[in-house]
């Protein structure tokens, strides 16, 4: 078998959804009529992923050979799709090809192959380094180091969540990661919220809240994960998420780099109490939240703080978010706060107005318009305001 080198016969490589698309000419397909994938474990024993037979016009019977880093290989048999340039693709899982184990891809077909191992072994980390807090924090959570965006954050995330270990204390980082790379591409890609949350049920159980950096991502992960959910209304699995997270975390003052995670979360606590009628609760949810996003703003502008200039967009996060909960407190109470709240009575209440795009400036679904769900809940709380 013969191997192009010459990178400038390289197909385009593309990421749709959570499959990998490889645009290649026509007449180097040749036509079958069933895919599947065929992988060999590390141990030796075979196993079949059972996928979709498709009645294709012209499905491929090329492999995407994957060599691992103890040399055992295994062909991911791909299904050929026609690209909107009415050229024929090769389409596979993200998951299929290992990447956190991968030594070696190719495409072969016939008597030829193509080595693509540049291509995927970009997403590879530092397997030695999976426990290391500063490696794992530049790689991935420190937006201005890391080498990964957009696509490539997905793809990275994606391909170790399942081989990170569930204890580390950094696991919660990828859920948080994951939750805010989904709703870039809400529609292609919400299929995986459902391993996500999944795979967050059995991370909750093992997670280390004693341990500062474990319990920070316990709070964003569960605050992302609750916003993805809500996105696809999801409203039973938020919720669990929700009511879960918030009987964790017993001292959100632990790690003050949870305070506005924690804020978010509470208010969307509230929102979906709110959704399904029960305003009591949604009440106490917001109030909590109100009071929440004080603590975290007294942390921010502490004196001691010397890089406060450099949270400014904190502080106003904070502020966008404490209007809303209170907002969203007094509509569920009929304008009427308990007054074990300590909150001044007014005379006036303000108008029910929160602008969910400033909110949740960090997901990108909210760019052109709020979720469905969000505004079922803005609705039901008007509602329960006018009395209706």
């Amino acid at each position: 078998m013969s191997e192009i080198q010459n990178v400038s016969h390289a197909p385009a490589v593309t990421l749709s959804g959570s499959e990998f698309v490889i645009s290649l000419d026509s007449h180097d397909l040749i036509a079958a009529n069933t895919c599947e994938v065929r992988v060999t474990c590390h141990d030796g024993d075979d196993f079949v992923v059972s996928v979709e037979s498709y009645p294709l016009e012209a499905a491929t019977v090329c492999d995407i050979h994957v060599t691992c880093d103890d040399q055992t290989e295994f062909s991911v048999k791909c299904r050929s799709q026609l690209g909107v340039n009415g050229k024929q693709s090769l389409v596979f899982s993200l998951p299929d090809i290992c990447i956190p184990s991968m030594a070696r891809i190719q495409l072969r077909h016939a008597n030829d192959s193509l080595d693509l191992s540049e291509r995927f072994l970009h997403y590879k980390l530092d397997n030695n380094k999976l426990h290391d807090n500063a490696y794992l924090t530049n790689a991935l959570f420190n937006a201005s180091a890391r080498p990964f965006s957009g696509d490539d954050l997905f793809i990275v995330t994606y391909a170790y969540l399942n081989v990170l270990p569930l204890n580390n204390a950094n696991f919660g980082g990828l859920i948080t990661l994951l939750a805010y790379r989904i709703t870039d591409k809400l529609d292609d890609r919400e299929h995986v919220i459902c391993e996500v949350y999944a795979t967050y049920r059995r991370y909750r159980e093992v997670v280390q809240c004693h341990d500062a950096v474990a319990f920070r991502w316990l709070v964003s992960s569960s605050s992302a994960l609750v916003t993805a959910l809500l996105s696809i209304g999801s409203t039973t699995q938020a919720e669990d998420v929700v009511d879960s997270a918030l009987k964790a975390i017993v001292h959100p003052s632990f790690n003050p780099m949870v305070h506005q995670n924690y804020v978010l979360l509470l208010f969307q606590g509230g929102l979906i109490k709110a959704w399904k009628g029960r305003f009591d609760e949604a009440a106490n949810l917001f109030i909590s939240a109100v009071n929440a996003g004080r603590y975290g703003m007294i942390d921010l502008l502490h004196p001691q703080n010397s890089w406060v200039l450099g949270q400014m967009s904190d502080c106003h996060q904070f502020l966008n978010l404490i209007d809303a909960a209170h907002r969203a407190a007094l509509a569920c109470t009929n304008n009427k706060l308990p007054p074990q709240s300590r909150f001044a009575p007014l005379k006036t209440a303000p108008k029910l107005h929160i602008d969910f795009k400033t909110i949740f400036d960090r997901f990108a679904c909210f760019k052109i318009k709020s979720p469905p769900f969000f505004e079922q809940a803005l609705h039901k709380m008007q509602a329960r305001q006018n009395g209706q």
